[in-house]
């Protein structure tokens, strides 16, 4: 007896599971657009139909898998989103949200004070990636996916997945962003994407869908300008996040214009800042493998290692300039003296002469330069250095 009311007495003061918000009562935020027009924040949440999803066989749809938008526009972030609030009819939840858009607008005017409002909502976690545009954010939200897979599935979701194949600028996540933001000498680049209908077709019907196109630069939380994807080529192709960027060369033969195909792949760079009696050098040490993917001619390696590293130092060197030219520092030199020799970088801003890179210095190892293997394609073989 007395074992039994001992039970009785501990299930009383036992919780259970009371308030539970099943999957198909709540609405998933899976993206969150922000822009700034007519002194009001402009809000746009992007929601997954979730019942759509759970229906899915082995990821995909049937059909096309509809994508629901909710806007609110106020004074402040919280104030719009409230206004979505009023006509969502049921709980929001940010647990899966994934992606950020501001306007460009934001980015200039406001993404301190707008970044500072998302930081404090505690229901809004940091970890989705943030990205820049020119265009509407609700048509960014409105673009498609190919083959009917759901909106998680874009590739400005799942940015890393497609750097194995066509590397773009670095991912940002927000948490990123709010990191580096008040950082003054670091440049930081918000990748920018808009929406294309010219690549991809549903049978004879155009299908908009998102693409990289470049990035905005931020410094000290102050947009400097934008470079698009041909700017900032070399940094794409040689940043310690790359894995994969095609080059072309060509060359005329006998009154014919012959093509190489280039694959360099997961490329390492280093900066190196050194000071003697003449003052600060800057450099980049930059190691990268080659594949000969395909080619019309026979190639004699020495000549294409020279033709890849003169390549890869212009297009490094036209990305320094470009930036610089902007008043950004894609390579983050500034920020390397002002960690790491900061009574330099004091003189440096003292004076108003920074030190600047010069192509010269920009060192170039390919290593190695394979071809394909044509019989077995699955093995890599070093390409001979015939003279």
């Amino acid at each position: 007896m007395r074992k039994f009311l001992t039970i009785i007495c501990i299930l009383s003061v036992l919780t259970g599971c009371m308030k539970i918000n099943e999957i198909q009562f709540q609405s998933y935020a899976v993206g969150m657009g922000i822009d700034y027009q007519n002194d009001e924040y402009h809000v746009v949440l992007q929601f997954l139909d979730f019942s759509n999803v759970a229906k899915m066989d082995q990821g995909k749809s049937d059909e096309s898998s509809p994508v629901w938008i909710g806007e609110g526009k106020g004074k402040t972030v919280e104030d719009a989103i409230i206004k979505i609030y009023h006509g969502i009819q049921i709980p929001v939840n940010y647990d899966q949200i994934s992606v950020f858009v501001f306007g460009k607008s934001v980015l200039e005017n406001r993404l301190s004070k707008t970044v500072e409002a998302l930081d404090t909502n505690f229901n809004i976690r940091l970890t989705g990636w943030v990205y820049g545009t020119e265009e509407p954010v609700e048509k960014i939200f409105t673009t498609k996916v190919p083959f009917n897979y759901a909106y998680t599935n874009a590739r400005i979701v799942q940015p890393e997945y497609m750097q194995q194949q066509d590397s773009s600028i670095p991912a940002l996540s927000l948490q990123g962003l709010v990191y580096q933001l008040h950082e003054k000498t670091k440049t930081i680049l918000v990748p920018s994407i808009s929406t294309n209908d010219a690549i991809m077709n549903h049978d004879k019907d155009k299908l908009p869908v998102t693409i990289f196109n470049g990035a905005y630069l931020m410094k000290g939380a102050k947009l400097k300008g934008h470079l698009n994807e041909k700017d900032l080529k070399g940094f794409i192709r040689v940043n310690n996040k790359s894995v994969r960027s095609p080059v072309i060369f060509s060359d005329r033969n006998a009154g014919k214009e012959e093509f190489v195909q280039i694959e360099l792949l997961n490329p390492k760079i280093k900066r190196m800042v050194n000071k003697d009696e003449n003052g600060i050098q800057m450099g980049l040490d930059i190691t990268i493998s080659a594949i000969v993917r395909e080619s019309s001619k026979e190639i004699l390696s020495p000549t294409i290692k020279r033709q890849i590293k003169e390549e890869i130092r212009k297009e490094v060197y036209d990305g320094y300039l470009k930036s610089q030219k902007i008043g950004g520092d894609i390579y983050q030199f500034e920020d390397y003296m002002y960690r790491f020799m900061h009574d330099d970088w004091k003189s440096s801003q003292t004076s108003g002469k920074f030190p600047i890179l010069n192509k010269k210095d920009i060192h170039v190892d390919i290593a190695p330069l394979k071809s394909i293997n044509r019989i077995n394609a699955g093995i890599d073989t070093p390409l001979n250095n015939r003279k």
